[in-house]
């Protein structure tokens, strides 16, 4: 990595904890750059904006999930435990990744247009993940359905509409307990055998 890149990591590291401390609302990039052990005119140089500044860490923590969730699935073979390990992996990432988190909830952000867009890639790469998951197991036989894009669209609405609740609550045992608890639900339906 070169020193220019070098540098700029170093911003955007400092930025997200930052971040995560203030908010995006309340942080400063005054507070950026002495976190960094920068000057102010150092940050300028590589962002012009705090808004630009977020959307490099937004992006870079969006990485950081990808990459975890790619690294984690990638030796699983078992379709069910791929997709039970995707939901755990990807909850408890994002709730260590507070800024991508904030970036994809936050009603706050929403005039910043680049939120919509990190927030529509995300979320279309999330339904292309899902989909494919499911295309492995209907054909490897373990999965029936009648259209495999609606029932990814219906898990990611599902993922969503938990993803709230649960970090409000998080306890790492409990988490983990609600979110199996729903995945079985999910594999196995609530009707009796």
């Amino acid at each position: 990595m070169q020193k220019h890149d070098q540098v700029k990591q170093s911003l955007i590291n400092s930025a997200r904890r930052i971040f995560v401390k203030f908010g995006f609302e309340k942080a400063t990039m005054n507070e950026i750059a002495m976190e960094a052990r920068k000057g102010k005119s150092s940050l300028y140089y590589y962002f012009a904006s705090k808004e630009e500044v977020f959307q490099a860490v937004v992006e870079y923590e969006a990485e950081i999930l990808r990459q975890k969730l790619f690294s984690t699935l990638e030796p699983i073979q078992d379709i069910t435990e791929k997709i039970r390990t995707y939901v755990i992996t990807r909850f408890s990432a994002i709730k260590d990744l507070g800024n991508l988190y904030n970036a994809l909830r936050s009603e706050f952000l929403n005039h910043l247009d680049f939120i919509k867009l990190a927030r529509n890639k995300y979320d279309e790469q999330e339904l292309e993940f899902l989909t494919s998951m499911l295309q492995q197991g209907v054909d490897e036989q373990v999965f029936e359905m009648e259209d495999i894009y609606i029932t990814a669209e219906t898990i990611q609405m599902t993922i969503k509409a938990v993803e709230l609740p649960l970090f409000l609550d998080y306890e790492t045992s409990v988490f983990e307990e609600r979110l199996n608890t729903l995945l079985d639900i999910f594999f196995n339906g609530l009707k009796k055998r």
